[in-house]
Order: structure tokens, then C-alpha cells, then sequence
């Protein structure tokens, strides 16, 4: 790892300075929810206002991807935006501490909708730069190391704010936040010689009707049967835990096992463990099941699947810990590979696109089962586990059948 930093150290600045920027969308996530929840009377509106402004930018991405593509001028784009967010967020700031009503999180949440949109189409900018700045063979490796920092920065991120709201006033983590973007900011600039260079390699796409543009770069993905497969198959296995973490919470409470550990503890050792195995699985990657299919690893993964919705039924949490752990390990493995693969794949002046519309894709899902699988718990949690159960054997079906 750190030779391949040695070696790419332009890429290195690039991914630092971006993840720096993944710590501003995600510290402040805790403060805003917070603010939802102490709503005495419109608490579970708020909430929704909130998981809407994190969400919603998620379907913006295919678009923002695609006028990413369009647009020349990418590191001027990208410092502009960061001090955009730094503005934003001392906005934020000046309001957050004002009397809790639902006007006010609805215009904090507002900004912070538009903040993330604006770090989508940051996210689409770099895109290209990383086709340029690493070569085909070290690709993989690149997205290893991506995945297992952007892991680790979205649990430090978390646990940060966190923190900082224990301890002060949730105007003070917006001021936080914005000085952070503000770093982005001054970041970009210490390396815009650097990036230009590179981005006079960069091709941008001629027609610029955004609409079309979106359209085509979802038909080159429909058109390569081996990456849409790989995509589907992979969103719905990352779909599995937008309902994993919520049926959990309900499971722990009917079951006697390590009684000496709250419920919260329980429900932190999940996180940890498939977050520890996915970093494991990402700095894996690169050197072990090399000779393996992403679309066999991907069997491999929902027969995981299975087992884990079998453990629910059996009421064993030992299993379903084991299993989740597993299932995360392999896929930490099949990530960083899927993500190098659609990257050395398709054109420099659509990649923007293509990764946005990817992820989108790969992100969409969760959302959807974390309001199913709990709405089957409100009638049953018997049936939340038979739905678990029916959902990863459709899944290893359609794997299996599916050419």
C-alpha cells in the first residue's frame, strides 16, 4: 500500500483531499438527526425531511455525472464547489442554534441537500482523473485503497460528530464542517498545477444535452451483460443491508445470547464487524481469488446471504454474526474489483457518468428494504425473516439463471 502511494503520489493528494470532503457529508448527519428527534410533537417528520436530504442527491448523481463529462475546467469546478460547501455550511452554522422547529430543520436540511449535491458532482469531476493518474494494472489496488479509507473515514466521520456534539453546540460542528471544506478548498488549490497537467489529457464529450447524455450511459451499461449482471447483482446484495441493521434491533430483543452485552453494544458489534470485514476484503482484494469471477464471488456472496437469513429463523446470533462477517469480507473483496473493472472499461470523457450512475445504482436499494423488511416486522418478525429468507434465494436463483 504504501509503495503504491510512493509511486502515485499525485492520485494520493486527489483521494486525500477527497476523502477529507467524505468526512464533511457525513460528520454533520448526527447533529441534524438529533435536532429531528428532539422535535417533541413532528419528530418523525423531521426525521423523513432529513433521510430525504441525505438521499435524494443519490438520484440527482446521473445527471450531475453527465454535466461532470460535459464540463471543461474540471479543477476550477472542483475548487469552486468546496468553497461553495464552506459558505453553505457557515450558513448552517449561523441558524442551527436558533429555537428547534421544523422550519428550521427543513432549511438546515435544505443546505445540506444542496451541499451534497454539489459533492455528487465533485465526486463526478475526479472521476476522470483517476483513469489518467493510475494505470490499468494498479487499478484494482487504487480502489482497495479507496474503499478501505473511505470505510474507515465514514466511521471516524460518524463517531466524530458525534463527539463534538457531546461537547458543543451544534452551530459550532456546522463552523467545524465548514472549515473542513474550506481545507478541501485550499487543497485543490496546492495541487491545481498538478491537475490541470493532467486534465489537458481529459476529454470532454462535445454534445451537451445533459438527457441524452444520461440516456446513453445508461445503455453502454446495459449493452456490456457482464458489468450489468455484476451491477445488479451487487446492488441487491448491498441491498440486504438497508434491512439488515433494522431487523437486528428487533432480533436482539427476543434473544438470550450474550446477556452480559446491551443491545446497543450488540448493535455496534454488527457494525463493526461487517465494517472490519469489508476492509479486510478491500486490502485483500488485489492478491487472493484473483483467477475468480466477480460474477461467481458474487454466488459465493448471496449463498452468505442465505445462511444469514437462516440464522434469523434459527434465532442464533452467534451464526448471523459469523455469516454477516463472511458475506462482508467477500464483498470488500468484489468491490474494489467491480469499481476498477467499469473504470478501465469505458471512455475517459464519459467516466464521470458511468461511476455516478453506478453508484447511484449500487446505493438505491438499501433505502428500499429498510422500510420493507421492518414493515414486515410490524406484522411478524417471523415473516421480516422468511422475507430475508425469500430474497437472497430469488437472488442466488436469478444469479445462477441469469447468463
Amino acid at each position: 500500500m504504501f509503495e503504491f502511494i510512493k509511486y502515485n503520489k499525485t492520485f494520493s493528494k486527489v483521494a486525500g483531499i477527497n476523502l477529507l470532503s467524505k468526512i464533511g457529508d457525513r460528520l454533520f448527519y448526527t447533529a441534524m438527526l438529533s435536532m429531528a428527534v428532539s422535535l417533541s410533537q413532528q419528530n418523525s417528520i423531521a426525521v423523513v425531511i432529513v433521510s430525504i436530504s441525505e438521499t435524494l442527491p443519490i438520484l440527482f448523481s446521473f445527471f450531475l455525472g453527465t454535466l461532470a463529462d460535459q464540463k471543461s475546467n474540471k479543477v476550477n469546478l472542483l475548487i469552486n464547489n468546496s468553497f461553495i460547501r464552506f459558505i453553505l455550511y457557515m450558513i448552517i452554522g449561523a441558524i442551527a442554534d436558533y429555537k428547534n422547529t421544523l422550519m428550521l430543520i427543513f432549511c438546515v436540511a435544505l443546505l445540506n441537500f444542496i451541499s451534497d449535491l454539489s459533492g455528487n458532482y465533485s465526486s463526478a469531476l475526479i472521476a476522470p482523473f483517476t483513469k489518467k493518474l493510475v494505470a490499468k494494472k494498479d487499478m484494482e489496488q487504487a480502489q482497495g485503497l479507496i474503499s478501505i479509507t473511505s470505510q474507515l473515514m465514514n466511521v471516524l466521520a460518524t463517531f466524530l460528530g458525534s463527539i463534538l456534539l457531546y461537547f458543543f453546540q451544534k452551530g459550532l460542528v456546522a463552523y467545524f464542517n465548514s472549515f473542513i471544506f474550506l481545507s478541501v478548498c485550499i487543497g485543490f488549490l496546492l495541487i491545481k498545477k498538478d491537475m490541470k497537467l493532467v486534465e489537458e489529457r481529459i476529454e470532454n464529450i462535445n454534445n451537451k444535452d445533459t438527457f441524452k447524455n444520461t440516456v446513453t450511459n445508461f445503455k453502454f451499461l446495459l449493452k456490456d451483460k457482464k458489468i450489468f449482471k455484476s451491477l445488479c447483482q451487487l446492488s441487491l446484495l448491498n441491498g440486504f443491508f438497508g434491512g439488515l441493521t433494522p431487523i437486528f434491533a428487533l432480533f436482539i430483543n427476543n434473544n438470550n445470547s450474550l446477556k452480559i452485552i446491551s443491545n446497543p453494544i450488540k448493535i455496534s458489534l454488527l457494525s463493526g464487524i461487517i465494517t472490519l470485514s469489508m476492509i479486510i476484503g478491500n486490502n485483500l482484494s488485489s492478491k487472493i481469488l484473483k483467477n475468480i469471477s466477480i460474477s461467481l464471488l458474487n454466488i459465493i456472496s448471496t449463498i452468505f446471504l442465505l445462511f444469514i437469513s437462516i440464522s434469523f429463523i434459527f434465532n442464533n446470533l452467534y451464526l448471523i454474526l459469523f455469516n454477516s462477517s463472511i458475506l462482508s469480507l467477500f464483498l470488500g473483496i468484489i468491490s474494489p474489483r467491480f469499481s476498477a473493472l467499469v473504470i478501465n472499461k469505458y471512455p475517459t470523457e464519459r467516466l464521470g457518468g458511468i461511476i455516478t450512475t453506478t453508484n447511484s445504482l449500487l446505493v438505491i436499494i438499501p433505502p428500499i428494504a429498510s422500510i420493507i423488511f421492518p414493515s414486515l416486522a410490524n406484522i411478524s418478525l417471523m415473516y421480516a425473516y422468511i422475507g430475508f429468507f425469500i430474497y437472497s434465494l430469488l437472488l442466488f436463483l436469478l444469479n445462477i439463471l441469469i447468463k
